[in-house]
């Protein structure tokens, strides 16, 4: 079984937001919480200290995960808790005597940026425990999950308002710099009945697919700028828009082909809905053994000595 192929770390830094109205902390955890300690250690798990430079460490690992990582103390908060489930679901895969692929840690290593020869050690150390999280989730939590046919059925029926695809357009496009050169390019689409518009796309358009004839793929309504969807949405299949004007210069689009909107038969969608259940379900096993492990694993939280005001989710003292 591949050891790579599903991104744990992205989910697991999200456990703390759905979560947070989930289970309590247990009472020896919340006396602990705001216990002293020397100013090197932020949190302690399993007798296990962390230091602040290791929370440093794991917040930037994990802000890019998120779309608005200017949210300070909010944003460092979660990311804590991530941090404390991370750490118990490793004590865990410890106890399993769990180690990380070797393959997998070296090609996570040569993936990361740097000069791999003089990798820090903790930092490799890091990916290890990560890697082993990620293989315990996947062996022995996820392998728990199994999504039946008649389930993925039963969503289907019960949630049809999903599986509605939008009106859909196979569009070609020609952008230049002018609107005299966009004039007689339209003008020469016009005489040939439009069946050299790729030719003239690979020929006078600067756009990026200029050279697969300004194709750009199917678009669904509401993918493109609204100025862009006025001028294609109303057009037959095989005719060209007028021309667009926008701060990338004059644009001719041509539609190749239209899909009406109408709903998704079953089969179009199946393992899409099976994917939905799956993450739901891992979600579920995985808040589960996070809350035993949080009821048999110390946790000591020093807010003295986060560098930032813990805001509480999770694990807030009462």
């Amino acid at each position: 079984m591949s050891h790579t192929g599903r991104r744990w770390p992205v989910f697991l830094a999200t456990l703390a937001v759905v979560g947070a109205a989930g289970c309590g902390v247990p009472d020896r955890v919340s006396r602990l919480f705001d216990k002293k300690e020397s100013p090197t250690v932020a949190v302690r798990i399993a007798g296990k200290s962390h230091s602040r430079a290791d929370l440093e460490r794991f917040f930037e690992s994990r802000l890019n995960e998120f779309r608005n990582p200017s949210d300070g103390d909010g944003l460092k908060s979660h990311l804590l808790d991530a941090f404390i489930e991370e750490q118990l679901l490793l004590t865990e895969a410890d106890r399993l005597k769990i180690e990380a692929n070797p393959e997998a840690l070296k090609a996570l290593v040569r993936a990361t940026p740097g000069d791999t020869k003089t990798q820090d050690k903790e930092a490799e150390a890091s990916m290890a425990d990560n890697l082993k999280v990620q293989q315990y989730l996947q062996e022995h939590l996820a392998r728990q999950v199994t999504i039946t046919t008649e389930e993925c059925e039963a969503y289907y029926a019960s949630h049809l308002g999903e599986f509605v695809l939008n009106d859909v357009a196979h569009v070609r496009e020609i952008l230049v710099g002018s609107l005299e050169l966009a004039e007689k390019i339209r003008a020469q689409l016009s005489a040939a009945r439009n069946k050299n518009f790729a030719e003239l796309a690979r020929r006078y358009s600067k756009g990026p697919n200029a050279s697969e004839g300004g194709d750009l793929g199917q678009f669904q309504r509401g993918d493109l700028p609204e100025e862009f969807e006025k001028a294609i949405f109303p057009l037959a299949p095989g005719t060209v828009s007028k021309i667009v004007r926008s701060k990338y210069g004059y644009h001719l689009f041509m539609v190749e082909e239209k899909i009406k909107a109408h709903q998704q038969k079953f089969y179009e969608v199946k393992q899409q809905i099976r994917e939905k259940l799956q993450l739901e379900r891992e979600r579920d096993i995985i808040n589960r053994e996070v809350a035993r492990l949080s009821k048999e694993v110390p946790v000591e939280v020093f807010r003295d000595n986060l560098g930032f005001t813990y805001i509480g989710t999770r694990y807030t003292a009462r």
